[in-house]
């Protein structure tokens, strides 16, 4: 995996099961070499669709989209968060899921998919945000990569589907709820912990929300939205987006009509809720 070419990341974020991993390990650091760029912040998932992850990537492909108004409110861009070599980061599980446009991909126009096996059952295939990075570092750390990181950020205390969690008590369950996940209580210890990583997860969204900010070009020429679409996607709207892509400047658009959002779905509203009642 060793190019210069920036590398674009779609696939599913898992959180790690509490009851196994330290409070260190939920955690990483950027590699020499690599600006690691996330859109969604703790909490919160990635909803898209081809045509969103496309129009995505040929925005990233620019190097003059972190000016693009898609970093403004409402646009793709408006919740990322920059980190760079020797910077903390959040150390989630990956998988690649199903979907088609799930994978890697190099960023050479037209964009590449790396063949990269995900199996999250299989210790030897299974990623992580540290073990991607380390593998997507350029062998000469003088040469830049960027990464962009389009997955989901979920909630440190995670309710997949199909397992169980004992939210109070102290045993432990014997049997495992899935073949990916295993059951867990949520002990004083288990909970302490979770505030922890919660609490340095969020602080470190702001830092690395500010540390974008602060990268995005003062004296570079801000342009209108419909100059980042190619001449083939525009539609003659006000801003030429197609609904199917993303949320419209300006334009009160209702989720299930869009193609790219970040939200806090059910399961970590809920969980959020349990885990904010509990401490």
């Amino acid at each position: 995996m060793n190019s210069t070419s920036d590398v674009f990341v779609s696939l599913h974020g898992i959180a790690h099961n509490l009851h196994k991993v330290t409070v260190d390990e939920y955690f990483t650091k950027v590699p020499r070499g690599l600006r690691v760029y996330t859109f969604a912040p703790t909490n919160y998932c990635v909803y898209s669709n081809e045509d969103s992850e496309k129009m995505m990537k040929h925005f990233l492909q620019s190097s003059h989209w972190i000016s693009s108004p898609e970093c403004r409110p409402g646009g793709m861009f408006e919740r990322a968060q920059l980190y760079l070599p020797g910077n903390t980061i959040t150390n989630l599980m990956l998988d690649g899921d199903t979907p088609i446009n799930y994978g890697l991909y190099l960023l050479d126009n037209p964009a590449q998919k790396i063949p990269v096996i995900f199996d999250t059952e299989k210790k030897e295939t299974t990623y992580d945000i540290e073990r991607l990075l380390n593998e997507l570092k350029p062998s000469n750390p003088r040469n830049i990569r960027n990464v962009f990181l389009c997955i989901c950020f979920p909630h440190t205390i995670s309710a997949p589907a199909n397992s169980v969690i004992k939210w109070t008590g102290r045993v432990q369950p014997e049997r495992k709820a899935t073949k990916k996940y295993d059951s867990f209580s949520i002990t004083p210890e288990i909970l302490e912990k979770a505030k922890k990583i919660q609490n340095k997860r969020i602080a470190l969204d702001h830092e690395g929300r500010q540390r974008f900010l602060q990268h995005i070009p003062t004296q570079e020429r801000r342009f209108t939205r419909s100059m980042n679409f190619p001449v083939k996607c525009r539609n003659g709207s006000i801003d030429h987006i197609p609904a199917q892509v993303g949320k419209g400047l300006g334009e009160k658009t209702i989720d299930s009509e869009r193609g790219m959002l970040f939200k806090i779905d059910k399961i970590d509203k809920n969980t959020d809720k349990i885990y904010q009642k509990l401490f």
